[in-house]
């Protein structure tokens, strides 16, 4: 490897310190944004509720309306925030202003026999793809401990719209999806959260769904291959060059390369290229958050990256000594 070659690794170990940090899992979260009625920051009485639900009309311009209920049993509490308007927007306010990481608009709250309802739209979790597939991704990025809890979850496609997939802890029928519990196959949690929508009869309506899951995750997967390349690639690189270095000088090169030179370049790209090309499978689609612990770039370049490229610098500086006369084919 020459010097300039070696200069361009420590750079890209520089730059993937930026491209690749490790994100940590997010506390569990409920699907359905009540607060325990405590009391504890307002004069009201305590209540526990029942009879949750959450439904959700998704629309392909980008938006969707939401719409929360809640029984609560204790009576009291439901004549509380019915007979004080005040009251039940300074409780409501605090708990659904923010649902999922963002912004809530048109937020309205009323209370039906003792039933709190809570309405409100939330945008910037409706996205739409090239082919015409919407993509509905609210729980994406929770890994999966997002639960629906006690809720009862029903998310309706938008008009002329049918489901093309989900996970698989949602149960689909046609133009809706349902979600608690005791729907859908293994944990109740979501991974990785997307529900993608399609026109009716549209042809190749699942390529159309993947096609907004692309559009809207397709650059950070991509973000998270070439980090995870820059950060790993350049160490495993000069290890495998070094192997195939070493392994020409004693044993010949193979007909697959014309020199040592050539056979030692050749490991070195190929490790960045297989590796980009698995990250860029195994990630896909980076919602924002991987599992596990927070662990700085520069740790893992130092135990990880920093070793084997020091191995392969060292098996490259045995090739050339031991490298009598040029190579040999085979």
């Amino acid at each position: 490897m020459s010097r300039r070659a070696l200069l361009a690794c420590v750079l890209l170990l520089v730059v993937a310190g930026v491209a690749a940090p490790v994100a940590a899992r997010p506390p569990p979260e409920d699907v359905d944004g009540f607060p325990a009625f405590a009391g504890d920051r307002a004069d009201y009485p305590a209540s526990d509720v029942t009879n949750v639900s959450v439904t959700v009309s998704v629309a392909a311009n980008g938006t969707s309306a939401w719409t929360e209920r809640a029984t609560h049993t204790n009576p009291e509490t439901a004549d509380a925030f019915r007979e004080n308007a005040t009251l039940r927007r300074l409780v409501v306010d605090r708990a659904f202003d923010h649902r999922f990481g963002r912004a809530t608009t048109g937020l309205h709250s009323h209370v039906d026999g003792d039933t709190l309802v809570v309405t409100y739209r939330l945008d910037s979790v409706v996205h739409t793809g090239p082919g015409g597939g919407v993509l509905f991704a609210p729980f994406a990025g929770y890994g999966n401990d997002y639960r629906p809890d006690g809720a009862d979850v029903t998310i309706h496609a938008p008009d002329g719209y049918r489901v093309t997939a989900a996970p698989t802890a949602m149960a689909v029928r046609d133009s809706a999806v349902r979600w608690n519990d005791s729907t859908g196959a293994g944990p109740a949690g979501v991974a990785s959260g997307l529900v993608t929508f399609a026109p009716e009869d549209a042809t190749l309506s699942g390529v159309r769904g993947e096609l907004a899951v692309a559009a809207t995750y397709g650059a950070s997967t991509l973000q998270t291959a070439a980090g995870g390349t820059l950060l790993y690639g350049p160490g495993f690189g000069l290890l495998l060059a070094g192997l195939l270095s070493l392994s020409a000088a004693l044993l010949g090169t193979p007909r697959i390369a014309s020199s040592r030179e050539q056979l030692e370049r050749t490991g070195f790209v190929g490790v960045l290229v297989a590796l980009f090309a698995w990250l860029l499978v195994t990630a896909y689609p980076d919602t924002g958050v991987t599992p596990g612990v927070v662990v700085p770039w520069w740790l893992v370049a130092l135990t990880v990256t920093l070793p084997a490229a020091l191995a392969g610098l060292g098996l490259l500086a045995l090739a050339r000594r031991y490298d009598r006369g040029g190579v040999r084919s085979v």
